[in-house]
């Protein structure tokens, strides 16, 4: 048997599912192997020969990229009314991660909507779960927020702009983990769970499962990670002279004083040390020192497109608007 350099094929990492074949050749009455045939993945694959003239091929089966569109009215959750348009529910990450600095996904309402341009890459027919988003529109409380994927030709990476050329994003995540829910609002004036008296909440709960990943809401230095009574395993992160936040009741805390953090880093991990009845992360949140409900904040966003673009970006988007203002909601056709 010859042994296939590790590089192209480790027989410690055959994947339980992966396909493989062998081919025979058959001279006389002698069979032989010829070529051993393994998926790596569900797009590449390896061809050996099993012959004196031994030799490797890596290939790559041919990926069909098909540009489609889909919509749908909000009745529950985002996820579930992907589902009930035949669109594939992983499109919700996609779609909440461009909207994430604008839209709280924890409070859309029924009768919100989204239109959607993307494109969808397939193997055989096979969805290989990979969306590139080209173009969207979300209604949230009745306003149409647009968002539009543009790269520079002298750029290395594209952004998500609206519809005047601003950046999609904002110096800080709306919430610090995903797909949970609100359990407790900022409020000068909360009935504590645990403690059975009136006290001021300066925080928002998020509810979730034990080990959910907590995100760093905006870049900075970390300038506490440890663990006290009543906040439990927490991390505080100071992100310049007017923005610090903190996350509390952590299970398990993923970085340490003095390291600097990017936004969406993971930091930490849902848990319910300290004073907590349950697992969620306690999102504090300071403006010039002083606590604040960051929901209420006008807060920083990233810079607009570059003015050099501007005029590029906005004649590239005029088909798009146009597809996606025809789209009807609950419809899903490739375009």
């Amino acid at each position: 048997m010859v042994a296939l350099p590790d590089s192209i094929f480790n027989a410690r990492r055959i994947k339980v599912g992966n396909s493989y074949g062998i081919s025979y050749k058959i001279k006389g009455n002698t069979i032989s192997p010829n070529k051993f045939i393994y998926e790596k993945s569900r797009v590449d694959y390896i061809v050996a020969s099993l012959n004196a003239q031994f030799n490797v091929e890596l290939g790559q089966k041919p990926i069909d990229t098909i540009e489609t569109s889909t919509s749908g009215i909000i009745n529950s959750s985002l996820y579930l009314t992907m589902q009930e348009a035949n669109t594939n529910p992983l499109l919700a990450i996609d779609l909440s991660e461009i909207y994430a600095w604008t839209i709280d996904f924890y409070k859309i309402q029924k009768g919100d909507y989204f239109k959607i341009i993307y494109t969808e890459e397939f193997v055989e027919g096979n969805s290989l779960n990979e969306f590139k988003i080209k173009g969207a529109i979300f209604s949230h409380r009745g306003t149409e927020k647009e968002a539009y994927f543009y790269k520079g030709k002298d750029e290395k990476i594209g952004h998500f702009y609206d519809e005047n050329g601003d950046n999609m994003k904002q110096a800080f995540l709306k919430a610090p983990v995903k797909y949970s829910r609100i359990s407790s609002v900022f409020s000068p004036k909360r009935f504590h769970p645990v403690q059975k008296r009136w006290k001021a909440h300066l925080g928002t709960d998020y509810a979730a499962p034990r080990g959910t990943p907590i995100y760093a809401t905006a870049d900075g230095v970390v300038i506490a990670s440890q663990f006290k009574k009543y906040n439990g395993h927490y991390v505080k992160v100071k992100h310049n002279g007017m923005y610090s936040t903190q996350y509390l009741h952590m299970t398990k805390r993923a970085v340490k004083k003095g390291d600097y953090v990017a936004q969406g880093q993971v930091i930490g991990y849902v848990g319910s040390t300290g004073l907590a009845t349950g697992p969620h992360v306690c999102y504090r949140f300071w403006k010039n020192g002083k606590q604040v409900d960051p929901n209420k904040q006008d807060l920083p966003k990233a810079k607009p497109i570059e003015a050099k673009y501007l005029e590029d970006f906005l004649e590239k988007i005029k088909p798009l608007k146009q597809k996606i203002q025809k789209i009807n909601n609950n419809n899903k056709d490739e375009v």
